[in-house]
């Protein structure tokens, strides 16, 4: 009975590490798509200043990703006013650890000096990018964003159909979390909260 106690007690205390890590171990929930965490497809374009842009370099920060073009009559203008809704729910310690990016699909209209602008009417801490078709294109396939030029108006100019989601990059650069544009703030906020843990 007594040695038996012993093993008992024994295997108990050598549980117990593993039983507190995994009582510890925390498991994320999200509102949106939940995928696979896998490394972000690293990129190199040019903000809205100037200057490059590269997405490794954001390691230790949550890239909130989202592609459209400046003279989107809808989609863009009311995904990005949900991000800057977004954004003003953080901390200014959580703002600080994440990086609002949105990447043209129409480089041709839109420069840094046009981005710039758009990107001023949102929040000025968000960063604008464009680039070459040979520098976009492989961006384009890696996160998987259909866009097409159609026609448009005299007014309007063409205009560009193209997908509207929204992705969550982790502090450690995995693409974590797929949102549509037309989820809520609330709901991008509590994913972009999680992830930052």
């Amino acid at each position: 009975m007594s040695l038996s106690f012993r093993a008992l007690a024994r295997t108990a205390f050598s549980l117990a590490p593993a039983l507190g890590l995994a009582a510890c171990a925390h498991t994320a929930h999200f509102t949106g798509t939940t995928l696979t965490p896998k490394p972000a497809y690293d990129f190199t374009l040019t903000d809205q200043n100037g200057r490059p842009f590269r997405l490794a370099d954001q390691r230790g920060r949550e890239v909130i990703l989202f592609f459209g073009y400046t003279h989107c009559p809808d989609v863009c203008p009311a995904t990005m006013a949900q991000l800057a809704r977004v954004d003003r729910t953080l901390t200014p310690a959580q703002r600080a650890r994440v990086r609002v990016a949105f990447v043209t699909v129409d480089p041709q209209r839109d420069p840094p000096a046009v981005l710039k602008r758009y990107i001023d009417l949102f929040d000025p801490s968000f960063v604008g990018l464009t680039g070459t078709e040979a520098q976009l294109d492989p961006v384009f396939d890696a996160y998987h964003v259909w866009h097409q030029r159609i026609p448009g108006t005299n007014a309007t100019g063409y205009l560009m159909a193209h997908s509207g989601s929204v992705y969550l990059i982790d502090p450690a650069g995995r693409l974590r979390v797929l949102h549509d544009w037309t989820d809520p703030a609330p709901a991008i906020a509590s994913d972009v909260k999680e992830l930052l843990g």
